[in-house]
């Protein structure tokens, strides 16, 4: 959704000014025709043609085309051999469809950006998942009978690596809402016990007494209550307090904020 102004005025995605009668819309958002360009060459790019966005850089198909010559030629799966239509994904000097990449153990689709490993299959190269790799005895470990975590059987294919124990993929889940939790994804622990983000900022994290929502990092407290800092403004005058503001605190009226060197 394009930003407003104070004035209501609708602003560029890219220079944050007002853009009066014609824009362009690429990536939900409206831009300046010359706003909305090239971060290689800083050439205006045609928001009805192709373009590469990733990881907030903009790149036009010329730019793309010096580091890849192959785009815009047909291309073929590495894994199922078919042609590629749409989006792709380069791994082990090949081009795949996403869905193709993936471990030659246990199946998992692998995003190229993780670490994973190239071994040889049936002549050809694929890529094992970093999990695999070590847990599958790869890398010359000693692979002994195991026992997941979760259900206490027997494991006896592919597994999860985690909290120093091993786990189904299916049984490696949050201890409060039971939901699987993907080996990629973030996760925290509450006694012993794999915790998912969502649950742990619901149910672990303390609440802002303003906006009831959870707190990371440092908080402002008082009494049983705890407050995020923008969500308290000083009762004299009435700005919000930062970060690092904890000394120049101070409560006045047994239940206001203030400045310290706010008079009233």
């Amino acid at each position: 959704m394009a930003e407003k102004s104070t004035k209501g005025e609708t602003l560029c995605a890219g220079c944050s000014k007002p853009i009066g009668m014609k824009w362009v819309v690429a990536l939900d958002q409206k831009w300046h025709r010359y706003c909305f360009s090239c971060d290689s060459c800083k050439m205006p790019i045609d928001s009805k043609k192709s373009f590469f966005f990733d990881k907030g850089v903009r790149t036009c198909v010329d730019c793309a085309k010096k580091d890849d010559p192959s785009i815009g030629e047909s291309k073929t799966c590495q894994g199922c051999g078919e042609a590629i239509d749409k989006a792709w994904v380069i791994g082990l000097g090949n081009t795949w469809h996403s869905s193709c990449f993936k471990c030659t153990e246990c199946s998992r689709v692998i995003d190229p950006k993780e670490k994973f490993f190239k071994v040889e299959v049936d002549g050809k190269h694929v890529p094992k998942c970093g999990d695999c790799k070590v847990t599958k005895g790869i890398a010359g470990l000693d692979v002994k009978e195991k026992v997941c975590a979760g259900c206490e059987k027997e494991i006896e294919s592919a597994w999860v690596v985690a909290l120093n124990k091993h786990w189904h993929h299916d049984c490696f889940k949050c201890s409060h809402c039971d939901r699987k939790i993907d080996s990629k994804e973030q996760f925290l622990t509450n006694l012993g016990n794999p915790v998912c983000m969502g649950c742990n900022n619901d149910h672990f994290r303390s609440k802002c007494a303003v906006c009831s929502k959870p707190i990371a990092g440092t908080s402002l407290i008082y009494k049983e209550s705890s407050f995020h800092h923008a969500c308290v403004n000083c009762y004299v005058c009435d700005e919000a307090f930062k970060v690092g503001d904890h000394e120049n605190i101070r409560i006045v009226n047994g239940k206001d904020f203030k400045h310290a060197d706010c008079k009233k």
